[in-house]
């Protein structure tokens, strides 16, 4: 008998027509096991962590669970690897700047959480954003930039926009770094040479929302008082016409903002879009439904007109049974399977920084304009003196925050392909957010499974919270099915 080899506590098992489906989310790996052992040994690998007799599966057997990650050696250390992976992808990640040029808009969105003021970035300002970015890049001799420009609405700067793109660019050819931008806009304030500033400018993706069809739209998203074009075109209007042009020079990303009132749009403009050739434009049309959210305190007024998780997986579900297969929202499933996490938000990214219309610098691009949540000051202070490191509490949690080390992601069996989730959630303490991201987890992860094999989803099937936290007893009533994820109870 061998020394034996360990179960790794990253294992899910789903059932299938014939058999399980068995999936690692810390090695990606996914195996089909049937015959009269399936479901035990299913049980047995998908269950707490635990040793077993190297010899009790066979040569074969035991090799391929080991490729796939299924059995490992007792000293391996999954959470150590796992962290490794996370401590890299925040050292090796591209370098980023967020520029909010304005705090402005044209727009008053019922929704919006930011700060309405004067704050902008000057021309002026053009040079110090070059040093940022040549500090950025010097530090781990990157050779890349992404620069996006970013609001209020961006655009309403244009001055500043076309100094520091022009800039950046020249600073870039210099250096020999690959320079792209891209830009998140409401689609109503752009000049006539779309082709030519998309192309001047380098702009590889723009971001543009949608709050339903025109009669929602154009009631949620009113021209602020002096800001009504001259011709009295809807804002809808406005944002049509400028994808239309868009996509014929670049990628653009439409985002569809859900709530109660709005969501029953969501199938007519999937239409509409399909009849106005965005599907099949030059370019690709990238759709997303989002959930308007209290992302913070000041937007705490959202939370009554927020969809529920189910209806949301409803919109999605929609969506992405209408949708064009290049038209779909993929960045975290590859064929069905989730990714593990290779690569972090830019709020994590250590060379990577948020610039803010009011001379602040932030992590994350939802905090712009909540002065106390800044990391430090733009381009090393406006003010006579720098301020001191305890002035900005929150740059070192930015710095420090790991999910590996916290005491419920750390047990946490999603921890690969979630990282954690949003990180922001967990500097407001929003616990209500991070219970639902398991959920979303324990609802979801069977279906992508499947889909990832080409199968079925298991009717009603999702996993416990056992399932995601092995460590904790299996509750008495399931103990006989414990480790199988079986319970219909998310």
């Amino acid at each position: 008998m061998g020394a034996g080899l360990a179960t790794s506590r990253y294992t899910f098992r789903i059932p299938l027509p014939t058999g399980y489906a068995l999936f690692n989310t810390s090695t990606g790996s996914a195996l089909r096991i049937d015959g009269a052992d399936a479901d035990e040994l299913s049980v047995l690998l998908s269950g707490p962590p635990t040793v077993v007799p190297e010899d009790a599966f066979g040569a074969e057997l035991a090799g391929t669970l080991r490729r796939g990650g299924f059995l490992l050696d007792p000293a391996f250390d999954e959470l150590a690897e796992i962290r490794d992976r996370y401590r890299a992808a925040r050292g090796g990640a591209p370098v980023a700047l967020t520029v909010t040029t304005t705090m402005d808009c044209n727009l008053g969105c019922y929704y919006c959480y930011e700060s309405r003021s004067p704050d902008a970035l000057a021309v002026a300002d053009a040079d110090r954003l070059v040093a940022i970015a040549r500090d950025r890049l010097h530090r781990q001799h990157k050779r890349s930039l992404h620069v996006d420009w970013y609001g209020g609405e961006p655009l309403m700067n244009l001055p500043f926009l076309e100094q520091a793109s022009a800039a950046l660019q020249q600073f870039c050819r210099a250096e020999e770094v690959t320079y792209h931008a891209s830009v998140v806009s409401n689609g109503t304030h752009w000049p006539d040479d779309v082709g030519a500033f998309v192309t001047r400018h380098r702009i590889r993706q723009v971001q543009i929302s949608f709050d339903g069809l025109a009669d929602n739209h154009n009631r949620r998203r009113r021209y602020r008082a002096g800001h009504q074009p001259a011709d009295e075109t809807s804002s809808f209007d406005k944002a049509v016409a400028l994808v239309d042009r868009l996509l014929r020079h670049t990628r653009v990303d439409l985002r569809f903002n859900a709530d109660h009132g709005n969501a029953g749009d969501l199938p007519g403009f999937i239409d509409f879009a399909k009849r106005r050739g965005w599907f099949d434009a030059p370019f690709r049309c990238v759709f997303m439904v989002a959930k308007l959210a209290a992302y913070s305190d000041r937007a705490a007024f959202l939370r009554p007109h927020e969809l529920t998780a189910e209806r949301f997986e409803e919109l999605q579900a929609l969506a992405d049974a209408e949708l064009p297969d290049r038209c779909r929202d993929r960045q975290d499933i590859v064929e069905g399977f989730p990714f593990p996490r290779t690569s972090v938000c830019g709020a994590l990214a250590d060379d990577s920084t948020v610039v803010g219309a009011d001379g602040l610098e932030y992590r994350c691009g939802l905090q712009v304009g909540e002065a106390h949540r800044a990391v430090g000051e733009f381009g090393g202070g406006r003010r006579l003196l720098p301020l001191a490191p305890r002035e900005f509490p929150d740059r070192t949690w930015w710095d420090e925050f790991d999910p590996t080390t916290l005491p419920t992601c750390a047990r946490c069996s999603f921890l690969p392909v979630c990282w954690g989730g949003c990180p922001k959630r967990h500097l407001d303490g929003t616990q209500a957010e991070r219970d639902a991201e398991g959920r979303r987890w324990r609802l979801n992860l069977p279906r992508m499974i499947a889909a990832g094999l080409r199968e079925p989803a298991p009717d009603g099937f999702v996993f416990s919270h056992h399932d995601q936290f092995r460590d904790e007893p299996a509750p008495p009533e399931s103990r006989s099915n414990s480790g199988r994820g079986l319970s219909s109870n998310p």
